[in-house]
Order: structure tokens, then sequence, then C-alpha cells
């Protein structure tokens, strides 16, 4: 699956040390689906220690809009 993400999911990545295999690990294996207020995608797992969550456009769902732990 070729991933889009934009400046702030990259910002977001960096900041809370989440790498682009952990943010496709998530989108691939997710345990919860839900929304956002915006009604984006927004795909969650357990991974190791953390519970990530990855926002996608609900237009493109390969573009990551967002990365949050």
């Amino acid at each position: 699956m070729e991933l889009e993400y934009t400046q702030h999911a990259r910002m977001r990545m960096r900041q809370r040390r989440v790498s682009e295999s952990e943010v496709e690990m998530c989108l691939a294996e997710h345990e919860v689906l839900c929304t956002d207020r915006d009604g984006n995608p927004k795909y969650s797992k357990h991974i190791d220690d953390r519970y990530i969550k990855v926002v996608v456009k609900k237009e493109n769902r390969n573009c990551i809009i967002t990365v949050e732990d």
C-alpha cells in the first residue's frame, strides 16, 4: 500500500516516535475503527506497550492526516 503522509502527520510521528511500519501495522491489523469529528476514519491498535491511533482522510484512505499514541 502506497501511503501519503501530511506534514502534520510526519511531525507527530517524529514527536511520538512512531515509525512508518507501526502506522502500516495499525492500518492493516487495527483493533478499533471509528471516525473523528470530521468523519475521517481513525484506526487504533496496541503495539508493544503503546496504543497507536492513525487518522486518514475520508476522501483518500491512503493519506495519513495524523498519528497519536
